[in-house]
């Protein structure tokens, strides 16, 4: 099952409970936000876009479907209980994805400058893999502590890495430093992370982090009933806190 929505989608019984939600939030006309789920492929997917002119829609939106096509249920049978395989699939993914998103721009002037932050989560057994480019991040709830499972690229970041000064005033959140649409300098980001039962895992886009605090993200999670509750009340939070950008939240529990 495979759905790209701009509210929410409701999986099937699965051996994990799952729920994404997006939301336009409080400022932005566009929601350049996608997301995907596949509960029989493991498969879990987010994309933030950037660009004028809706652009930014249309490569978080061309981006997450040709993730997904490229896993196809037969290519997941291939990797799977194959840590190797899985990474380099994953890493595979995001240059083929990135080489369709530049692709659309070089043919379309109107396109040009498209771009997305990308991150992918697949599961297998007990390990999620995760790879990402910019500032959509992944996280793992382990009941204790909501921990980032990955590094926001952007130039905030760099300049913290560095020791600029002012960095810690936010100068430069914004400005992504790697992302789909614009050629890899290094591979993706990749992460794997060994689950166990009552894991939580969080992807989300910066109009979710970017407005409810780390600790706040995970005092929703640990007190919802459900994925789609917590999906519900981060959303509501984040809009209630001021909703500046869009935000999408997937939340998979094990």
């Amino acid at each position: 099952m495979l759905r790209f929505l701009k509210k929410f989608f409701r999986t099937p019984q699965a051996s994990h409970a799952c729920f994404g939600r997006t939301d336009t939030g409080m400022v932005r006309k566009n929601n350049e936000d996608n997301f995907a789920i596949l509960v029989e492929r493991n498969l879990y997917v987010v994309a933030d876009g950037m660009g004028g002119h809706q652009a930014g829609e249309i490569a978080s939106r061309v981006a997450t479907e040709y993730l997904v096509n490229f896993f196809s249920a037969e290519k997941i049978r291939e990797i799977q209980g194959n840590p190797a395989a899985i990474q380099h699939g994953l890493i595979a993914s995001f240059y083929k994805t990135n080489e369709k998103v530049m692709g659309m721009a070089e043919e379309n002037s109107g396109l040009h400058g498209m771009g997305c932050t990308l991150v992918a989560c697949l599961i297998d057994g007990d390990a999620a893999f995760i790879c990402h480019v910019g500032d959509v991040r992944a996280y793992l709830d382990d009941g204790y502590i909501l921990k980032q499972l990955t590094t926001d690229h952007s130039l905030v970041v760099d300049q913290q890495t560095l020791g600029v000064n002012g960095a810690n005033q936010g100068v430069g959140r914004n400005i992504i430093t790697r992302g789909i649409g614009f050629p890899f300098a290094e591979d993706p980001e990749f992460h794997r992370v060994s689950l166990s039962p009552g894991n939580k895992i969080l992807l989300c886009s910066d109009g979710l982090w970017g407005m409810v605090s780390d600790e706040e993200m995970h005092g929703v999670m640990e007190s919802a009933a459900s994925p789609e509750e917590a999906c519900d009340n981060l959303v509501r939070q984040a809009n209630q806190a001021g909703g500046k950008d869009n935000i999408t939240a997937v939340v998979v529990c094990f």
